[in-house]
């Protein structure tokens, strides 16, 4: 059925909310308004003075079905338009609408225009369009896609662009998608990393003023992040925490996760080990982020200004960290770093020697290029085996 056909290409958003088990499912377009307007399509069209079929068209920004001919008499614009009622003027096929109703499909009580609005309203997406023109020759019924559709759609179609070179249009494909939802923390911090990728961080900081004046916002701390994270790539520390002063001190668990690292990167150790801590149960299974925290960990660890069993814990916690890590990834770069780092927390915890020499040569092995990880073995020894 062709419904259950446009249903299958299109994307449901999943989103974790803080604080319930539930996740939040939002569809580009919402089931039953598709449904009502192929249906009403199919019921309101001519079968006698017109040859041309139903047309469907699906575009990134909304879903488009046109009938022919328009509305019968009797209907006008303003019966579309907000809370109005259809008046009940006669069925062009009330043989179908019949047939409709026995599959289910229909109900014959003018309830579909009012049931797509309420659906769309339901699904949070923009309001449904009718269109016709004064002679009533075709019928349009617009569903607008969701707003975190589109976000996704542009996001993808950029980062296509991206892999393949075309950087210059990835970064314009954002642009324009911006400039349609300024609002759009997603997009704006989707920009402000690629302009960092291309050492045009003047730029990045202009999207983030501009992002800034918006009177509403989504994902309202993700274009500060991913600006810091420029700035650090590019060694501009100072630069990079200025822009951390402005930025808003509210997260959900997600931004506290990016903010964590950021936090991180900025030496800001203890601020960062709040954070890792607040989004742990959330990103626990992503291996960036756990290691991240065990190498907070670590440096608070090696702090001798802290008390001694303040010390000890931050060790046990890291090496419970690390091998956790060492679970999750499959990348042998960050493999190799989480056994280096592994080794240190196995020495400071007075492990046995056999364990902190396997986890060194188990991250030589794996990163054999890597001095430093030679450079912390060999002093390692020299200190353990006098």
């Amino acid at each position: 059925m062709i419904i259950q056909h446009l249903q299958s290409l299109v994307d449901v958003l999943i989103r974790k909310v803080p604080g319930q088990a539930e996740v939040d499912r939002t569809v580009a377009f919402p089931y039953e308004a598709m449904e009502e307007a192929v249906v009403n399509a199919v019921y309101h069209r001519s079968y006698e003075h017109s040859s041309e079929p139903i047309k469907v068209f699906l575009y990134p920004s909304c879903l488009k079905i046109t009938s022919y001919p328009g509305p019968v008499s009797g209907l006008e614009r303003e019966h579309f338009q907000g809370e109005a009622s259809l008046p009940q003027v006669p069925a062009r096929n009330r043989r179908i609408g019949e047939l409709l109703r026995e599959l289910r499909l229909a109900e014959m009580r003018y309830t579909g225009i009012a049931k797509t609005r309420r659906k769309m309203e339901e699904n949070g997406s923009p309001e449904p369009i009718f269109e016709f023109d004064a002679n009533r020759t075709y019928f349009t019924v617009v569903l607008p896609a969701h707003p975190g559709y589109s976000i996704i759609n542009a996001i993808r179609q950029s980062a296509y662009l991206w892999a393949v070179g075309e950087q210059s249009d990835a970064i314009a494909h954002l642009e324009r998608a911006l400039e349609r939802q300024p609002q759009s923390g997603a997009l704006a911090a989707q920009l402000i990393e690629y302009l960092g990728k291309a050492d045009e961080l003047g730029k990045a900081e202009k999207v983030l003023e501009k992002f800034r004046a918006q009177p509403r916002k989504a994902q309202e701390t993700l274009p500060y992040l991913r600006l810091i994270s420029a700035f650090f790539d590019h060694e501009q520390g100072d630069a990079a925490r200025r822009v951390i002063q402005l930025m808003p001190r509210t997260l959900d668990q997600r931004d506290s996760a990016e903010a964590a690292i950021v936090m991180k990167r900025a030496h800001k150790l203890k601020e960062a080990h709040r954070l890792f801590n607040d989004s742990y149960e959330l990103m626990k299974d992503d291996a960036r982020f756990v290691h991240e925290f065990a190498q907070t960990k670590i440096t608070l660890a090696a702090n001798r200004n802290q008390p001694r069993d303040a010390r000890k814990r931050l060790w046990k916690e890291a090496e419970e960290l690390l091998r956790r890590a060492i679970q999750l990834t499959d990348d042998p770069i960050r493999l190799a770093w989480c056994w280096a780092d592994l080794s240190r927390a196995l020495s400071a915890l007075d492990r046995p020697e056999s364990e902190v020499e396997e986890a060194y040569v188990r991250a030589i092995g794996l990163a054999p290029d890597e001095v430093r990880f030679r450079t912390w073995y060999e002093k390692w020894k020299s200190k353990h085996r006098k």
